[in-house]
């Protein structure tokens, strides 16, 4: 293979690797839960455009198969329900175009609060996300380098 080509290959691969990150971020879907009396959830794409007027369901962990609650989130994403029963709560919120959450949240008995780290969790995966891709196309460019180079050529 010429250098030539196998430049025009590299930069390909680059300009491909570059691309599809933004691409998959688009259709990620991040959420962000609030505790108190009520637990709210708001539910975003990676982007920060909100699911605003998607329609969910709540399922309660002692009757999974019928929602205890539906509607539609605010202006901003939002939803909250008041749980009745401790346990792992299923909430749906899925958009015409089928993308969405379907996560678990565990709630306490009623009248209990409890603080959590889960929105910081999923902050905290929204930055590291972009950097772990920009992380295995370094080592994928190293290793590259590193193979013309016991070669005795340059790319």
């Amino acid at each position: 293979m010429s250098r030539t080509a196998t430049l025009a290959l590299l930069a390909t691969l680059a300009l491909a690797a570059a691309w599809s990150p933004s691409r998959a971020a688009a259709h990620e879907t991040l959420h962000e839960v609030a505790r108190g009396r009520a637990i709210a959830v708001k539910a975003y794409f990676a982007d920060g455009e909100v699911l605003a007027y998607t329609a969910y369901e709540v399922y309660s962990p002692s009757d999974p198969k019928i929602p205890y609650q539906k509607g539609r989130t605010d202006r901003s994403g939002w939803l909250a329900f008041v749980p009745d029963a401790p346990g792992k709560w299923r909430v749906k919120v899925i958009d015409e175009t089928g993308h969405g959450l379907d996560l678990q949240i565990e709630a306490e008995a009623p009248g209990v609060t409890q603080a959590t780290a889960a929105s910081a969790v999923s902050s905290a995966a929204f930055v590291l996300r972009p950097l772990l891709g920009l992380a295995a196309i370094g080592v994928v460019f190293a290793a590259l380098y590193l193979a013309y180079r016991k070669k005795g050529t340059t790319p």
